[in-house]
């Protein structure tokens, strides 16, 4: 366990700062530890020792990570303005706005708890990131002020650590893995499975060091025989390094295998670093030569990094004795990122730092999906598909290299090459096979999209993607398809209403922008949309334009087609011309008409919903959904005589449905495509003509 025996003092950490701040900045941090220690005189913590070795313990895990001046001043003063009467106008006058900043940025999040309603843990998460993107240090100043929490977890009690501990397990431990702080994350994880579940700890803890007592000298010999072959071969200048993985990590590992502890292969890992790239290539054929390698255990993290920027070879051997070893190799700037993750980016200012440039990006995607999201619970779900610690690369057929997170489908990979490819995606092949939109993808993969500049995206696509960038693109996509919609029926309800009351001389675009003026509209398109959503009446524009009465116009529309994309017909009572009928205004379908008995239709008139009286022209070429029951004698061969006096009036089959109403009676629900009413009466006829059946009619949805 990571847990300290010694007490850090100021000192300890003055010493620590002392090997890479100037002495001035070092005595600033001590006049920072002064005024922290005034403030929170006679304040003590749980665990009994006086509160300010709680901020130095704080700074000094960030000083471990070399972070800058201001950054450590502010982790000395986190818990001042919450906690003390000392004012961020103090931090100012006694720093500056850059330390004031950060410390106010931390207070904010203090008391920000994951562990209520899903609501509240929802827009608390949301907080934590906003306050992020305002300067990362305040994040770094909150996993440190977590991780020397979880250090001390001791002097709660156990319901309270496991219920602290799952809150990090599934908050911090994510973050400080996202943002590349490895060894943050290790021992947040480590204390984490501690306090979780300490007797799955304490069991497989004491199985791992009896392992590795028992094979101690091989592990040993094994680095040697590393170190000695790869300085033999010429690789003079390198270092190596080993250990054994951390408990909650092969624990993890045994859960997602479903593998018992002793079938646990690579539990010790060995770290070599070199100078450059080509030995780090140069170094792993070295070490194939000494041990094989287990197949499919090789990992290339340097042509393929991790999203936190994290790079190295990881290759898995067989090691004599059946010992098997995993083997970690890079250069010393990827060891350097390894190691402080986005801390880099204050070791190499003005440098683009891997780490740093990812961790922004990242950033900048969560804001994304701040912007994007409805709900704050929405917001915390895409943010957790963000954290994912897994990655898949997979390739186009190009052979470009897409990554994207863990569980992303192949709907994910269409939007991330470009969001016309995903918004036109007709189909998927995966490795040259038609695959469903919704298959997940698993790395090494090629993928092509099949697209049609026809098609859309569907409102089930957001149930199918999980990156930020898919479905803030659908949510887009549909919200204009909506509004494009929506402007053509208002366009639609307009000219067909000058048409029908109109004078027939053409309106001047003095009248227009005098009406758009009056109407307090934009545009004609801001007009059109306005009149399809029910805010402004058509009889009130006319009356603008032409100095109409809004009561001449008498609610009445005439249209010749349904083939424009916002007028449709309603599923509930399938109207087909010749029918009368009315149609009922919405937001998302446009016009949609109803048999004038049609329940719903009666129902929307009681709630006062906008709806018209249509006179319905059809056109010719068109064919409308139709449903009829035919009752009949359930014979042999029925079925295949009602299709053929069907075919022979010329009419397709949609679908059909078939119920048993007793030993010598069925019922049969058919839905048929017709012209409209003089042709359905025909199809009805021809059935009614069979011997054996009993009644034909057509389904209606009327109010009962």
């Amino acid at each position: 366990m990571p847990l300290s025996e010694k007490r850090i003092l100021i000192s300890d950490l003055c010493m620590v700062l002392d090997t890479y701040m100037p002495k001035e900045q070092v005595e600033g941090v001590y006049r920072a530890y002064m005024l922290a220690a005034i403030a929170h005189d006679g304040q003590y913590r749980r665990t009994g020792e006086a509160y300010v070795f709680h901020p130095i313990n704080v700074a000094m895990i960030l000083a471990k990570l070399k972070l800058d001046y201001h950054c450590i001043v502010a982790a000395l003063l986190h818990d001042c303005i919450e906690d003390t009467t000392l004012t961020r106008e103090d931090i100012v006058r006694d720093f500056n706005e850059e330390v004031a900043h950060i410390v106010d940025g931390v207070s904010k999040l203090t008391g920000l708890e994951f562990r209520s309603n899903i609501e509240q843990q929802a827009q608390n998460f949301r907080k934590l990131f906003l306050a992020m993107a305002t300067d990362m240090r305040v994040i770094m100043i909150k996993l440190a002020d977590r991780l020397h929490n979880m250090r001390t977890l001791q002097s709660m009690t156990s319901e309270k650590q496991r219920i602290i501990a799952k809150e990090t397990t599934e908050i911090h431990a994510p973050i400080a893995r996202r943002l590349g702080l490895n060894n943050i994350n290790k021992e947040l994880e480590e204390l984490c499975f501690e306090y979780t579940h300490p007797y799955r700890y304490q069991v497989l803890n004491r199985e791992i060091n009896k392992r590795y007592g028992n094979l101690k000298a091989i592990i040993e010999k094994i680095q040697d025989e590393i170190k000695f072959r790869l300085r033999q071969e010429g690789l003079a200048n390198i270092k190596t390094s080993g250990r054994r993985k951390t408990t909650s990590s092969i624990y993890k590992k045994m859960k997602g295998t479903h593998h018992k502890f002793s079938e646990m292969l690579d539990i010790y890992a060995f770290r070599v670093v070199v100078d450059d790239m080509t030995q780090c290539y140069q170094a792993l054929g070295i070490i194939h030569n000494l041990y094989k390698p287990v197949p499919g255990k090789f990992k290339d993290y340097i042509a393929l990094p991790k999203t936190n920027g994290y790079q190295s070879l990881h290759t898995v051997l067989f090691g004599p004795s059946k010992v098997y070893i995993e083997v970690q190799i890079r250069t010393n700037e990827m060891h350097f990122i390894s190691e402080y993750g986005i801390a880099a980016h204050w070791h190499y200012k003005g440098e683009d730092v891997n780490a740093s440039v990812l961790a922004d990006n990242w950033i900048g995607s969560l804001l994304d999906i701040h912007q994007n999201s409805d709900t704050s619970i929405e917001f915390l779900e895409s943010a957790k598909v963000d954290l994912s610690p897994s990655e898949v690369f997979v390739f186009t057929p190009k052979g470009q290299i897409i990554q994207l997170p863990y569980k992303s489908t192949v709907l994910d990979f269409a939007y991330a090459i470009h969001t016309n490819v995903g918004n036109r995606t007709l189909g998927v092949k995966v490795n040259q096979t038609n695959v469903k939109l919704d298959t997940e993808l698993k790395s090494g993969q090629t993928i092509e999209i099949i697209t049609d500049e026809n098609a859309r995206p569907h409102p089930s696509w957001l149930k199918i993607v999980a990156t930020t960038k898919a479905k803030a693109s659908i949510k887009n996509n549909l919200q204009e398809e909506s509004a494009s919609k929506l402007i053509r029926l208002g366009e639609h309800l307009l000219t067909n209403a000058l048409d029908y009351q109109g004078d027939g001389k053409p309106i001047s675009e003095k009248k227009w922008q005098a009406c758009l003026k009056i109407l307090k509209c934009n545009s004609k398109q801001d007009l059109y949309m306005k009149i399809a959503l029910s805010e402004i009446l058509v009889s009130f524009v006319l009356n603008k334009i032409q100095g109409k009465k809004g009561d001449e116009l008498n609610n009445r529309i005439s249209i010749k087609s349904t083939k424009n994309n916002s007028i449709s017909c309603a599923r509930c009572c399938y109207p087909i011309p010749g029918d009368k009928v009315a149609g009922i205004l919405t937001s998302s379908k446009g016009l949609v008409l109803h048999r004038f008995d049609c329940g719903n239709l009666l129902r929307a008139k009681q709630k006062d919903e906008q709806w018209l009286e249509v006179d319905w022209q059809a056109d010719d070429e068109e064919e409308f959904e139709v449903l009829i029951c035919v009752k009949d004698e359930n014979r042999r061969g029925m079925l295949a005589s009602i299709a053929n006096v069907i075919a022979k009036a010329n009419v397709n089959i949609e679908n059909l449905e078939v119920e048993e109403d007793g030993d010598s009676m069925s019922a049969l629900k058919l839905l048929i495509s017709v012209s409209g009413l003089s042709q359905l009466d025909e199809v009805i006829g021809a059935i009614k003509s069979l011997e054996f059946v009993y009644l034909v009619s057509r389904v209606s949805n009327k109010k009962s």
